[in-house]
């Protein structure tokens, strides 16, 4: 079993999202059960949802236990904590690169686990107020901080750290209205839409060239290290090389695959995000008035951060500063100001 994990091959049951194959003898994916999988990690990996709370999404979503009730938490961070998931596999308490078809990319799998550090850290007793930090006072430059009054109404006001400062507090109902107005700028004619996604799709030959050719390299140091791997095993078979140093080779050999094979999952999960993200985060611009509106505070607040980088707020209107792209969209793309072609400087967004 141990020749077996240092090929590669995991050896023992398949975990959850995998099976074994009786005829290869090896772990392969799961179809179905492999996706809700992969969705434990992407909605822990946010940091906004409990491990009770992935129990419930769980179960809604049809992952069972295999008594066919509702997985225990303890199951749930069995699972987020495998790095198997990713590509390796601990076996004999040594870490091994696996030759099965990763679940998630290491870039998720470590985005997991630095969610359970940060959920490990000390509860803040401090009231959770949404927009904190995301305001500065527009006439002293002070932050903007809240605080609950009558045991249910949150207002936001200056801190009035460098003095006194006249403007009155603002409710978080009629916060949340002024700063979703600030997302209706944010517009891209349809026919502008249309025109910047097919830039993208465009341009996304290129990126995939670019990521193919890594791949291709990588590729080639991997098979080096594995037929160095083959010849060690025979070396030792043969009784060419005492056992204690192929094995100590073969360590330092699949550390270099473990590195090389995360750097192809890379160019891979980047081939494959460039074109995805590219057109999401159009539609995202596109939609952020709407989806906003539809949303709790905090999920407003997210959102708002993913599209602005502060705001200055007069007691009245906010005055938000964006980040690139959304920056440029809020300057109002329409079809009178900026057509393709009109600026062979511009490029498409990606």
């Amino acid at each position: 079993m141990r020749e077996k994990a240092e090929q590669g091959h995991y050896p023992s049951v398949a975990p959850r999202g995998y099976r074994n194959n009786p005829e290869t003898k090896l772990i392969e994916l799961g179809s179905s059960t492999g996706l809700l999988v992969k969705r434990l990690f992407e909605w822990y990996a946010t940091g906004n949802y409990s491990l009770q709370a992935v129990c419930g999404l769980a179960h809604r979503e049809g992952l069972r236990a295999r008594s066919g009730g509702k997985l225990h938490k303890s199951a749930i961070e069995a699972i987020l904590k495998n790095p198997l998931y990713y590509g390796a596999f601990e076996w004999a308490g040594m870490l091994y690169s696996g030759t099965h078809e990763p679940i998630v990319s290491k870039d998720l799998w470590d985005r997991t686990q630095q969610a359970f550090a940060k959920s490990n850290r000390p509860k803040q007793t401090k009231r959770d107020f949404p927009f904190i930090g995301m305001l500065t006072c527009a006439f002293c430059g002070c932050a903007i901080t809240a605080e609950m009054k009558k045991g249910k109404y949150i207002y936001y006001h200056c801190t009035g750290n460098h003095g006194p400062c006249p403007k009155p507090a603002i409710r978080q109902e009629t916060l949340e209205e002024k700063l979703g107005e600030a997302l209706k700028g944010i517009r891209i004619d349809d026919s502008i839409l249309e025109w910047m996604v097919q830039a993208l799709k465009e341009s996304h030959r290129d990126e995939k060239a670019y990521h193919e050719s890594a791949i291709s390299s990588l590729q080639v140091q991997y098979n080096k290290l594995q037929n160095r791997i083959d010849q060690a095993y025979t070396d030792k078979l043969d009784g060419k090389i005492p056992e204690e140093v192929v094995l100590r080779m073969i360590e330092e050999w699949r550390k270099e695959q473990t590195q090389l094979l995360a750097q192809i999952r890379c160019h891979q999960a980047a081939n494959q995000n460039y074109l995805e993200e590219g057109i999401k985060l159009l539609e995202l611009a596109n939609r952020a008035y709407v989806l906003y509106q539809s949303q709790p505070a905090s999920e407003k607040a997210r959102l708002l951060k993913i599209i602005q980088s502060n705001c200055t707020w007069d007691g009245v209107t906010p005055r938000p500063e964006y980040r690139k792209p959304f920056d440029l969209l809020a300057k109002g793309l329409s079809s009178k100001d900026w057509l393709p072609g009109q600026d062979s400087n511009l490029r498409p967004i990606g």
